[in-house]
């Protein structure tokens, strides 16, 4: 049984540190962008929302009892962070900002003065209320479940009506309704502690597991809704940098008979921007390479483009002792775009499929071990 918390703790603290990465990396991002107050919420809404899930993770809530000895605080910073981020969602539906202001600072008044009057006390590591207390703890827990219920209901409203509009961004809204349908899910959960507080007095101490599952569901819902907008990016960034090492064999091949072809700068290709940067000037000092050797290139026959003709054709011409070269003239080498008109993704994924075709050849036909 003791893999169970375990398990619940570990979960838990790796839901919250996902939302709380989301929601820095996305201010980080956006910094010094004009963005609308919609997207300001949303990140801290995921702030808060993963602070929580630390705060309320069965260990956290444990540590900080004992270094505090205030039965059940754990409990009450967890519920304001929840309700902070429920606050936060309630400003990107579509009611009156001065309403959701005021629903909100009610909500997270009175969660402390509810809390206070259930006068809370530990009995045989549980968490008891004497009979005459239960009211204001079912009043605790009941706000717990109302005032997200009805912002996650208007929210839901808000996210159907714009993703059944909008063209663009369909699978994060996507991900974000099924995400507010589990917040709901999590939110309806705890009735179970309105129960529990009216029956026998009982209150549970963080999350219990199933109120743990459902929250890291949301979580991650939310953290992949939240970042839908950013995964063309993170393709545009895997693709390159998979072009990029593509591009090595025929690039060292190159370079090593033509050095002068080198553009100067760092070589560093760490974040995205410098790996772009790093793969079209690649493309670049390839194709000067390829003019320089045009001269020596065999006739291609017509009609064939493909990229192994196109490497073949490289190879014999770098085996090709050097002369002066006259002027290049005549046709690109097949198989490889040197013309303007052709997008520099189109280019480069050109130069790539040559530039393996060019590994994979024998190593005799090759002038030397390309570099890897």
């Amino acid at each position: 049984m003791t893999d169970v918390p375990l398990m619940t703790d570990v979960l838990a603290c790796l839901g919250g540190l996902a939302l709380i990465a989301l929601g820095l990396y996305r201010r980080a991002a956006l910094r010094g962008l004009r963005t609308g107050p919609a997207l300001r919420q949303a990140h801290r809404f995921a702030l808060c929302l993963g602070t929580a899930l630390l705060v309320l993770a069965p260990a956290s809530a444990l540590a900080v009892e004992r270094a505090v000895d205030l039965p059940g605080l754990p409990m009450l910073l967890g519920d304001v962070l929840r309700m902070l981020a429920v606050s936060c969602l309630g400003l990107l539906t579509a009611g009156p900002v001065r309403r959701q202001g005021a629903a909100a600072t009610l909500v997270l008044l009175a969660l402390p003065l509810l809390f206070a009057a259930a006068h809370l006390r530990h009995a045989d590591g549980l968490l008891l209320v004497d009979d005459r207390h239960r009211p204001a703890l079912a009043a605790y827990d009941a706000t717990l479940v109302l005032y997200p219920a009805w912002q996650l209901t208007a929210l839901y409203r808000t996210i159907t009506r714009r993703a059944r509009r909008t063209k663009t961004h369909r699978a994060g809204l996507r991900l974000l309704t099924a995400a507010t349908a589990m917040g709901l899910a999590w939110t309806l959960w705890g009735l179970d502690d309105v129960r529990l507080a009216l029956a026998t007095g009982r209150q549970t101490d963080g999350d219990d597991t199933v109120s743990m599952a459902l929250g890291l569901l949301c979580a991650a819902l939310v953290a992949g809704g939240g970042g839908a907008a950013a995964w063309p990016a993170v393709r545009h960034w895997w693709w390159c940098r998979r072009t990029y090492r593509a591009l090595a064999p025929l690039w060292s091949a190159l370079h090593r008979a033509f050095p002068e072809t080198a553009l100067p700068g760092s070589r560093r290709a760490l974040s995205p921007h410098r790996l772009r940067f790093a793969l079209y000037r690649r493309v670049i000092e390839i194709h000067d390479g390829l003019l320089l050797l045009r001269p020596r290139l065999p006739a291609a026959a017509p009609g064939d483009d493909a990229p192994h003709t196109a490497a073949a054709r490289i190879a014999g011409a770098l085996r090709t002792p050097a002369y002066t070269p006259a002027p290049a003239t005549g046709p690109p080498p097949a198989g490889i775009a040197l013309e303007p008109a052709v997008g520099p993704d189109a280019a480069a994924a050109q130069l790539a499929a040559v530039s393996r075709a060019f590994a994979r050849l024998p190593a005799v036909s090759r002038p030397e071990a390309a570099d890897r």
